[in-house]
This record gives C-alpha cells, sequence and structure tokens, in this order.
C-alpha cells in the first residue's frame, strides 16, 4: 500500500469512554485512503485497551510518557504522519461517514484552498440526540478568528504544507484560544480557508464541567487575540476590532464565573467588557441579556431558568438596569428551547418547554422570525426542501396556538423571500418570481419592498433574455 491521503490525528487523554466511538467514525468512512494516529497523552485510564480493540493497518498508536497537552499531542500526530492532508478530530468527537470524502474532493477541484472546514451537528450534552447545528461562514475571514473563533478542530482539514506551519508549540502556552493562534497565523501567511458547505461532524458536549481557573483561561484567549491583533501583518481594519473582540471574550468568560457563584470574577470581566463597549448595555434586550440566554440554554440538562436568576442577582451596580430584563430572557429561553427541540425530533422535550412559554408569554416576533427563518435556511442546504416543509408542519401547531395563523404566515414569508434572494444571487432566475409570489401571498408588505420588487423584475428580464437567445441560436 503506497502513503495515505489523509493523515487523521487524534490526541487522546483520559477519554477512553467515548474513544471508541470516534476511531469506528474513523475506520466507517467512505474514502479509504487514510492513516489514523492516535497519541495517547499520558492517559490515567484505559485508553490503551480501547485502541487495541481495533486491529487495522491504517491505526498508529503513540503515547506520551508525560501529559503534555492537547496541541503538543496534535504536533506529535503532525510530525509522525505523512499524509497530503491533515484532519484533526477531538477524542470524543464523531465524523460523518462522508467527511474526508467530502473535503478531499473539494481540496482536488480548489487547489488555491489552503484550509477546509465544514458546518457540524452540535449534540446535546451527555446525549447523542442533536441540539442544533452550526454553520461558519462559507468564508471566514480573520475578523471572523479574532472576535469570535467560528469552527472547533474537528471542523477541519488542511493541506500538509499549511499545517506544518502552524504554530502548535506556541500555541500551546495559550491553553485556552491556541486554534485562534493556529488559524490565525495560517490566514496572516495568505492561507485561504473555505467551507465545503456539508455538516459532516458531531461535536459531542458533557454536562456540568467546572473551570477552575477562570482568570487564568480569560487571560489565555486575550493573550491569543493579541498574537494575532498585535502582528505586524494584521490589516489595520482587524486591529480596529481590538476593543469589540476583547469584550466578546470578557462577557463568555464573565458568563461562566457568574454562573459559577463566583461574583467578584464574574462581575470584573464585566466591567471590562463594559468598558471596551458600553453598548452591551443598551436597548431591550440588551447584548449582554441576549448573550447570557444564549449561554444558558446550551446546556438542556440544566434550567436556565435557575441560572439566569442566578447570573442577574450577580450583575455589577453599573449594570443593575438590565435586571428588569430577567423574565424576558426566561421565557424566550423556554420558546427557544421548544422550537429548536421540534425542528430537531425532540417532540416531547418540544411541548414541555412550550407550555411554559406559553405560560409566561413568550411573544413572537421579528428577531425570532429572522433567527428561525436562518435555521431554516441552514437546514434547506444540507437536507433540500421537502425537510424543510417536514420541519414547518412540526413548528405549525405550537405556532397557531401561540401567536396565530398570522404568526406562522410571517415565518413562511420570510423564508420564502431570503430563499428568493439565494436563487437570485445563484442566478437561478426562474426560482424568483415563483418565491417571491409565494412570500408576498403570505406577507403583502414585500409588496413595497423595493429590494424584492428588483429581483421580481429583474429575474423576468433576465429570463426573457435567455429565452431570445435560445430562439436565436434555434
Amino acid at each position: 500500500m503506497g502513503s495515505p491521503k489523509v493523515s487523521v490525528i487524534i490526541p487522546a487523554y483520559n477519554g477512553a469512554q467515548f474513544l471508541g466511538e470516534t476511531i469506528q467514525s474513523v475506520l466507517g468512512q467512505t474514502y479509504s485512503n487514510f492513516e489514523l494516529i492516535i497519541v495517547d497523552d499520558a492517559s490515567p485510564d484505559n485508553t490503551a485497551e480501547v485502541v487495541k480493540r481495533f486491529d487495522d493497518i491504517r491505526l498508529k498508536y503513540i503515547v506520551h510518557e508525560k501529559n503534555k497537552g492537547s496541541d503538543v499531542a496534535r504536533d506529535t500526530g503532525l510530525r509522525a504522519s505523512c499524509g497530503e492532508f491533515i484532519a484533526f478530530l477531538d477524542q470524543d468527537d464523531l465524523f460523518h461517514p462522508e467527511k474526508l470524502a467530502v473535503h478531499v474532493n473539494f481540496m482536488a477541484l480548489n487547489p488555491d484552498i489552503g484550509v477546509t472546514y465544514n458546518p457540524r451537528f452540535n449534540l446535546n450534552h451527555s446525549s447523542m440526540t442533536v441540539r442544533d447545528m452550526w454553520c461558519p461562514p462559507r468564508t471566514v475571514t480573520l475578523s471572523d478568528m479574532v472576535l469570535s473563533f467560528p469552527f472547533a478542530p474537528s471542523d477541519v482539514v488542511l493541506r500538509r504544507e499549511w499545517a506544518v506551519q502552524m504554530d502548535l508549540l506556541n500555541g500551546s502556552l495559550s491553553w485556552c484560544g491556541g486554534e485562534i493562534i493556529h488559524y490565525g497565523g495560517l490566514c496572516l501567511s495568505g492561507c485561504r480557508f473555505a467551507s465545503v458547505g456539508r455538516a459532516l461532524n458531531y461535536r459531542r458536549y458533557h454536562s456540568g464541567r467546572i473551570i477552575k481557573d477562570l482568570v487564568g483561561g480569560c487571560k489565555s484567549e486575550i493573550y491569543a487575540q493579541d498574537k494575532i491583533l498585535y502582528d505586524p501583518r494584521c490589516p489595520a481594519e482587524v486591529t480596529a476590532l481590538h476593543n469589540l473582540a476583547h469584550a466578546n471574550f470578557y462577557m463568555s468568560w464573565a458568563y461562566h464565573a457568574l454562573a459559577q457563584g463566583e461574583t467578584s470574577i464574574g462581575q470584573g470581566f464585566l466591567t471590562e467588557a463594559y468598558q471596551l463597549k458600553p453598548s452591551i448595555i443598551e436597548g431591550m434586550p440588551c447584548e449582554l441579556v441576549h448573550f447570557f440566554l444564549m449561554c444558558s440554554i446550551d446546556d438542556e440538562t440544566l434550567d436556565h431558568e435557575t441560572i439566569l436568576k442566578r447570573v442577574f442577582t450577580q450583575l455589577p451596580l453599573e449594570m443593575s438596569q438590565i435586571s428588569g430584563q430577567i423574565n424576558w430572557a426566561i421565557a424566550r429561553g423556554y420558546l427557544l428551547k421548544s422550537l429548536r427541540a421540534l425542528i430537531w425530533d425532540r417532540s416531547d422535550d418540544g411541548r414541555r418547554y412550550y407550555e411554559q412559554a406559553k405560560k409566561l408569554k413568550a411573544p413572537i416576533d421579528d428577531p425570532l422570525i429572522r433567527q428561525l427563518t436562518h435555521n431554516l435556511l441552514d437546514i434547506r442546504t444540507q437536507f433540500g426542501d421537502i425537510h424543510v416543509q417536514e420541519k414547518i408542519l412540526a413548528l405549525k401547531p405550537y405556532f397557531v396556538k401561540h401567536g396565530g395563523r398570522a404568526s406562522l404566515r410571517l415565518l413562511i414569508s420570510s423564508y420564502l423571500i431570503n430563499r428568493a434572494f439565494e436563487s437570485y444571487r445563484a442566478g437561478e432566475y426562474r426560482q424568483v418570481p415563483k418565491l417571491a409570489l409565494r412570500a408576498i401571498a403570505n406577507n403583502p408588505r414585500y409588496l413595497l419592498n423595493r429590494g424584492v420588487l428588483s429581483i421580481f423584475l429583474r429575474s423576468i428580464l433576465k429570463m426573457r433574455a435567455e429565452s431570445k437567445s435560445v430562439r436565436d441560436e434555434v
């Protein structure tokens, strides 16, 4: 057998419980020309026993004598690899069976792309059910990496020439945020990134984790951001995002601190975030409250209402004016969890959360419609129109009960009009009039929208021009 085309590298430490499933997800790939390198970072559990269960010549097992951290383990695997492409996989994540095939084919068709990544399915904490789907931008920029790193290690496949340029060992100095250094550095060096467009891995989450060194973790991520922002190659427009980037991370660490009851640390982080970005407490709901809400519903094994009440009671005095938004946040949390569960086929959870949302009179408003529209568009990209229709049917009785048939029509019209714009941008002009008319039938206000009228008329003109061109050729 010749050299493998792809090297899959798994850093392993104390993860034997899930490692077997992770390994099997690689060995079960439809693309078979790969090697799988597992680097045991001095695990105290039975990792070695799990690995030995698999009798496959493509599997290599390397053991560190001392624990050195995941980035050093990845570096060890990279040095031992020989594939043209490098795919990292966390020890508890899973690859879709077509993960490697799709990435290799995309790379072959796009030789100028150095790093490919994909959307992923996020699993519910301590469960194998899907919580939601994360779809990063089709083209990730350096700004995206600095403001809020958009993908996880298991999402990415790299060409070898770029993988060996990753600053894995230096990045390990930042035990949180190392990916910003690794991939931000590649971006600064001219590497191009692109999404393959399909959700091709599953990220597993574990409930009840406590972060022991909150201050150290926050400093580590800020260090990682500054490593890129103060690099002389960093464009001025990205450097100018310094305050926003730091504020984002301070808010994130503040949530973790307050949720764990570490009040003084959390308040300190919030003060830093507010000084960098005072607008986080402006509006209803304000950015900070919305951020705390989304964090609180991340783990459905925990009660977001209890978490939010704990967080709000610890807010610093200068933020006391936003405490009145807690009821909105709690109600919205139940509604979001309900809709999310219904979309991802967890009807019992959906009904249970819905009853609480209805009791608290959570509104179906324009921001919620926009959020759901994006969710449905992402689902269409992965599974097609029929799947979206099924999801809308699942949502229908709850929308009608909660906001009346008008709210359902608003959702349908929002989805259709966004589909019309997508079709127009893709040059699929014959789809645009049909989609726009259906959207208008559900929401006549679109008749007053200049953008809608513009793509409607332009598409008709394009269709006529194409028809004339065909007749002329005949």
